[in-house]
């Protein structure tokens, strides 16, 4: 018998619009067939190529191309019937998200739910061997077919834009978000191909058991195939070198075509998360036979060997349990972002783009991707990238924000999704965690009656309160248990599960700290009493840089902070007020408008490092986990924006990208000063009393670390330095492992008076080579209150390091392989100094940024601050820094 054939269909499509659905700009010219540009496609991909509608990334574009989401299009293409085979199955792997399928003008599915995969036996409808059959799909308007829903089951509530989104298993976010645009795609986004077989293998599942000392690991291996021909499976297992540790095991399916088998590897090589260890992956074959032995049909699935637990144990200090992850026996801090999708339209995210953005994860030091609900169940590409970089992914079911629908339907669209996604992602080493929803339950906390939060056992009724927990607390958990024992499940993001009555408990779970720019919009300086078990969700507002501003607001006339194009491409609800808001408490800044970019810069970064020392420093060791992890919302963009991202649409990094580097780096250091001025007297510029400090410093890594502790102290006031007093801290310190060490309070100096104005810089340096491991500057707050002296000088110089220059080293961040070194010196001390590359016009949109060893970092008078850099591809250095708008010459470049 032939081995299983694939034929793909991604050749001679064309489209068409199907029904203007009373759209006037839905041209009756358009419903004659146009060639697809690029296979697989949504229409707007179509509309763009054909220049039929103008670029929604672009001004405020997106305001002209709503009549192609509310329209109905169609696409077909025509395949030869191959040489006959036992079967012939068309497999659709994503239709968005309303469509009807016809083969030669039969009907043979329809479906409505974007996320879920088909697989269709067409044998019976194919023309005979080598004949041209016609493949037709018409896709009705997700806006259209909302508007029908909602009619039928009844409006829901929604945070979030279009209430008609939560009657259709379509990308959430397709109906515009507080970061994203109104999109409303449609079209065969997923591979579409025809396979031919006698047998095939359907699934294979890995799972691994590690032995507790990591000396053994049981390996399970369960296999599924389809067609009666199927007799048996041969599985070969390599290691990450290619060395066999298991060949030619054959695995004898039974009647239902299933099969398993165990195989003990001994001294596994293990995947560790992103700075905690390598990401070693063995590669599973799978041969598929007839009882003859003759191959029917393969395929290859990587797997991780590793544990990964989510602890939840008692404090010791602290009211509540942890909630905190643990690989291999290892408790970490989760070092992390939140992931959205990556573009509107999403058949243009090449696998390259997704390991672009997993590489600059990795260079930043997380460990850790939540992927967010209201978007898409991430690619297979994705999750790879994720396996290869040692990033744990916290994956939420494709759920965000609202009041979702009960109705059996719905039901049961949402449980066959549910089990198709889990199946295909389940395999990774990188999965750590499936989560049932986005905020569904501080929704309901916000908005419903009151309800039994401890009753997770149901009944859920549907005339009861938020029978939406049905989903969360039975359909969901129970496909996971079924199909993915092995990973974590859990309820929803926020979840508390402490019977408080709250999902956001502080105390329990995980929570969203939003305090901080919603809510009662906090200082972001409070960050540190405002932390939980777990912060999956907290963040700040910056706008991207310069370049990308361009892209969005390319007309001069609409480059300035109040315009309609930049209020266009910021989604947040009142974000223009809140920015505002909160760099005029912190930052003395006017309205040019690349100085009010730069201000919202240093506000991101200030905000993040506040978040991230605090928090980190609360994980002090067994029982003193009172914070466990931070996620930032949000890692990426998914248009030209501002926004909650790090790091913007064109993986082009914000200055607050550095600021999250240091804090998440292997070793970092921080300082807390009593009192802040802030919050002694607004209205007096100085502290009423003298500064103290304590110091602490964050260890990730699995040994301890010997360091020596060095600080210098600068009086902003007088510009003088003075010799800081270590009575009562050492100056030699050793940092425990994985977890804050405590190192001290610094006593004030004699010199130091009410009206000393102090920046304490603390260093930690190696012990043998002196080099610089982790550097944290404090200085006197609010900023606006500092006048930095008319003659403050920042000079730059750039020297080409021998041996290093090759452009493409920019990739690794080895701070050994930097093709330049950028020399700093400021005579005054200087605030966030951000460098970047002087451009001319001649870069291409493409052309990617420099990765910097460090940037948007702080100076001292008299200090060389030395830092790598890859990728100025022969650019001049140009830099900022807080204030140089009101000093005369403010940078010097050699």
């Amino acid at each position: 018998m032939a081995i299983k054939q694939r034929q793909d269909l991604n050749t001679g499509w064309k489209w068409r619009l199907a029904n203007a659905n009373g759209e006037a700009k839905a041209d009756e010219s358009l419903k004659s067939w146009t060639p697809v540009q690029s296979f697989p496609s949504v229409i707007q991909m179509e509309l763009l190529a054909h220049k039929i509608i103008p670029d929604p990334n672009v001004g405020e574009n997106e305001r002209q191309i709503q009549w192609a989401g509310r329209a109905d299009w169609e696409y077909s293409c025509t395949f030869p019937t191959p040489e006959g085979s036992t079967f012939n199955d068309l497999v659709l792997e994503g239709l968005d998200t309303f469509a009807t399928v016809t083969l030669n003008g039969r009907e043979i599915l329809k479906s409505d739910n974007m996320f879920i995969p088909h697989r269709v036996e067409v044998t019976s409808f194919l023309k005979p061997v080598k004949q041209d059959n016609e493949l037709s799909i018409v896709f009705e308007s997700a806006w259209k077919k909302g508007t029908e829903l909602e009619a039928k089951f009844g409006p829901r509530k929604t945070w979030m834009r279009d209430r008609r989104r939560m009657h259709t298993r379509k990308a959430q976010y397709h109906f515009g978000w507080d970061w994203g645009p109104t999109v409303l795609t449609s079209g065969p986004y997923m591979p579409v191909y025809l396979e031919t077989y006698s047998a095939r293998i359907d699934n294979v599942h890995v799972t691994s058991d590690l032995a507790e000392d990591h000396s053994t690991a049981t390996v399970s291996i369960a296999v599924t195939a389809a067609g009666p021909s199927a007799k048996t499976v041969r599985v070969k297992i390599l290691d990450s070198a290619s060395s066999a540790v298991c060949s030619n095991l054959d695995i004898p399916l039974d009647e239902s075509k299933n099969g398993s088998a165990t195989v003990e590897i001994r001294n596994p090589q293990l995947w560790w998360p992103n700075g905690q260890g390598a990401q070693h992956l063995y590669t599973l074959s799978a041969s598929l036979l007839d009882e003859s032995s003759s191959e029917l049909d393969s395929s290859t699935t990587r797997f991780g060997i590793r544990t990964i637990k989510v602890i939840q144990r008692p404090l010791d200090n602290a009211p509540g349990k942890t909630f905190m992850f643990n690989v291999n026996g290892r408790d970490i801090f989760a070092q992390g972002g939140n992931w959205i999708p990556t573009d509107m339209l999403l058949p243009t995210v090449t696998r390259e783009r997704y390991f672009s953005w997993i590489r600059l994860a990795k260079l930043h030091h997380l460990n850790m991707i939540r992927v967010w609900g209201g978007g898409i169940y991430e690619t297979d590409d994705f999750l790879d990238a994720c396996d290869e970089m040692g990033l744990l992914v916290w994956h939420d079911y494709a759920l965000a924000c609202g009041d979702y629908p009960v109705y059996q339907d719905f039901l049961d669209s949402m449980q066959a999704e549910a089990e198709a996604q889990t199946v295909r992602m389940r395999n990774h080493a990188s999965l750590a965690l499936l989560c049932g929803s986005n905020e569904d339950f501080m929704f309901f906390d916000f908005f419903g009656s009151p309800y039994d939060f401890s009753d997770h056992d149901g009944p859920f009724p549907d005339d009861g309160p938020f029978p939406q927990r049905k989903i969360y607390l039975q359909l969901l958990p129970d496909v996971c248990k079924k199909l993915c024992p092995e990973i974590q499940y859990w309820p929803s993001s926020p979840w508390g599960d402490s019977g408080a009555g709250r999902s956001n408990d502080v105390t329990v779970g995980d929570i969203h700290q939003w305090e901080v720019w919603h809510g009662e919009q906090k200082p972001y300086q409070e960050y540190g009493a405002l932390s939980g078990r777990f912060v999956s969700e907290f963040g700040m507002h910056g706008f991207p840089i310069m370049r990308t501003v361009d892209v969005f607001a390319p007309e001069p006339k609409d480059r300035f902070p109040q315009s309609r194009v930049i209020d266009c491409h910021n989604k947040g609800h009142g974000a223009e007020t809140r920015i505002a808001r909160y760099m005029a408490q912190n930052f003395r800044y006017d309205m040019d408008f690349e100085n009010y970019i730069y201000c919202s810069y240093l506000l991101q970064s200030e905000a993040l490092g506040y978040a991230l020392r605090d928090w980190k420093r609360k994980f002090g060791g067994k029982g003193k986990e009172e914070c466990a992890g931070a996620l930032i919302w949000q890692f990426n963009d998914v248009y030209p924006c501002t926004s909650w991202a790090y790091v913007d649409y064109f993986l082009r990094p914000k200055p607050a990208f550095y600021s999250i580097r240091r804090n998440f780096a292997p070793i970092s250091v921080g300082l807390e000063r009593t009192p802040n001025t802030r919050w002694i007297d607004e209205d007096n510029p100085r502290d009423s009393e003298i500064p103290r400090f304590t110091v602490f410093a964050h260890n990730t890594t699995a040994q301890e670390v010997q360091c020596a502790l060095q600080l210098k102290a600068y009086d902003f006031y007088t510009g003088a330095w003075t010799e800081v007093n270590l009575e009562g801290i050492a100056s030699e310190a050793v940092l425990l492992a994985g977890q804050n060490t405590e190192l001290g309070a610094v006593s004030p100096h004699p010199s130091w008076t009410e009206d000393s104005l102090i920046i304490l810089e603390a260093s930690l340096l190696d012990t043998t080579t002196g080099k610089v491991l982790a550097r944290f500057v404090d200085w006197p707050e609010p900023y606006r209150y500092l006048l930095w002296p008319a003659d403050t000088t920042v000079t730059i110089s750039v020297e080409g390091v021998a041996g290093n220059q090759n452009s493409g080293a920019a990739a690794d961040g080895d701070d050994d392989q930097f093709e330049h070194l950028v020399t700093v010196v400021a005579n005054r001390p200087v605030k966030g100094c951000w460098l970047e590359p002087v451009y001319d016009g001649t870069e291409t949109e493409d052309e990617p940024e420099p990765f910097w060893e460090d940037n948007m970092f702080d100076l001292l008078p008299g200090q060389e601050f030395k830092v790598g850099v890859n990728g100025l591809r022969g650019r001049k250095v140009k830099a900022r820094f807080l204030g140089d708008w009101e000093v005369k010459n403010p940078i010097v470049a050699k």
